[in-house]
């Protein structure tokens, strides 16, 4: 790859993790000064470039035991300082520093608590055998054992006089808020199936990692909860109660769970990546298609994940009885259902206008849960918007005074769905005062 590219894809801040390349340990000698103990591979790192930046690989006391990270003449180098003060050493003290350095560009915020759990082990080793003072022979083997393992697995178990397991940990974006309206899907979790995903089994220890990249894989139950997972006493609570259908409102007033507390629980489910947020679904609702259906018509696993999730239980076991009625859906009832999906076609009218020749045991609502979930389709949303002010009515009138209070909420800002949640009124009471009212305009996006 030429440096022209290299410049446009990889810079620093662009967020891609890049391998471990060097791993090194830094000490302070009592006659050399700072120098380079041991490090592998071996002459990575210069004499040169240490003696350039090593003021930053053992500084001074007031910076020491915590986690610093120096990007300087082309590396990124994450490192933990330790000082131990004892009379036994020439000084009084010992100062080193286990250090891993990446490509200028790498995100290494993933790799600082494994440094600072590495520098706290090697200072225990040190106080009871001076493991690192003394030039350990094993020293070279750990350095290169680390490297490789949290290179190919992300994760290391170092075993001696105590065992220590390190892991690298993703690091991943903050989740957006939730609202009363939003509603979430179970997507993943330890233990328990994706939409579309078979339980997983746990891999022998000895394997590599597997890919958990592509969700698309049959499974007759994506709903199912494992209730006695080791969850939370909140999420314990909810987790029933969340079925693809049900809003954040919703779900607080059934489980009798104060509302803040059910956002927050169900933000660190999305943080996680166990359940993601959609819509609210109602049959009035407009829905688009995205250029990713075309990946409906390729992908062979997501077609069988698809026709397994949108397949109406109930109706599997007339199949001997009436073959007509148990008809099982096909991928031409789906790639029906989603390619007349458009701006200005509800899903009721699409509905209504191929009910007949859909398959009865063809869901739909699960249907247009799985397209959201995989982004085949996008849902269309309302935005109420008063196109110029009124004049205030003569005369008290309860009614209208309340819907003066909803109209303060038409500011182009709020959708159908979070006014309605915000006034607590349902949508057809909120369609009546956007139909009584010609001055307010409706925006779809």
């Amino acid at each position: 790859m030429s440096s022209k590219v290299m410049e446009t894809r990889y810079y620093e801040g662009c967020g891609r993790e890049g391998p471990i390349r060097c791993i090194f340990l830094g000490e302070f000698h009592p006659v050399a000064g700072p120098k380079i103990g041991c490090q592998f591979p071996e002459d990575y790192i210069s004499k040169e470039l240490f003696d350039s930046i090593s003021a930053y690989i053992i500084p001074k006391p007031q910076i020491q035991k915590c986690t610093m990270t120096v990007n300087a003449l082309g590396h990124k180098i994450v490192g933990y300082p330790i000082r131990i003060e004892n009379p036994r050493y020439e000084r009084n003290m010992y100062l080193f520093n286990l250090c891993f350095v990446c490509d200028s560009w790498s995100k290494t915020v993933q790799y600082e608590p494994v440094v600072k759990k590495l520098g706290e082990h090697l200072t225990i080793m040190e106080e009871e055998t001076r493991f690192v003072s003394s030039g350990s022979s094993k020293l070279p083997t750990l350095l290169a054992h680390l490297l490789h393992d949290l290179n190919t697995y992300r994760r290391a178990t170092l075993v001696g006089d105590t065992v220590m397991h390190l892991k690298v940990l993703e690091v991943r974006k903050d989740p957006p808020a939730v609202h009363d309206f939003d509603v979430p899907v179970l997507v993943s979790s330890v233990g328990l199936p994706r939409p579309g995903r078979p339980p997983r089994t746990r891999p022998p220890e000895d394997s590599e990692r597997q890919s958990q990249e592509h969700l698309d894989v049959e499974d007759d139950e994506p709903f199912e909860i494992d209730m006695d997972a080791d969850w939370d006493l909140t999420t314990r609570q909810l987790l029933p109660f969340i079925n693809g259908y049900n809003h954040v409102s919703k779900i607080a007033s059934d489980t009798n769970v104060e509302k803040t507390l059910v956002k927050s629980c169900i933000q660190n489910l999305v943080y996680y990546g166990v359940v993601i947020l959609i819509p609210v679904l109602k049959f009035s609702n407009m829905y688009r298609a995205t250029p990713n259906l075309s990946r409906l018509f390729s992908d062979q696993e997501m077609q069988k994940s698809c026709l397994t999730f949108i397949n109406k239980g109930d109706l599997k076991e007339k199949k001997e009885v009436d073959e007509n009625v148990a008809r099982q859906p096909s991928l031409a009832d789906v790639v029906t259902v989603l390619c007349a999906l458009q701006q200005g076609t509800t899903l009721r009218a699409v509905c209504e206008r191929h009910a007949a020749a859909l398959a009865p045991a063809l869901d739909v609502r699960r249907l247009i849960v799985f397209a959201q979930l995989h982004g085949l389709v996008r849902c269309l949303k309302r935005y109420p918007v008063y196109i110029r002010n009124t004049s205030r009515p003569n005369g008290f009138n309860s009614r209208m005074d309340a819907a003066l209070g909803i109209r303060r909420l038409f500011t182009g800002k709020h959708c159908a769905d979070e006014i309605c949640c915000i006034a607590r009124i349902d949508l057809p009471t909120l369609d009546q005062i956007i139909d009584d009212d010609p001055n307010v305009a409706v925006i779809w996006r």
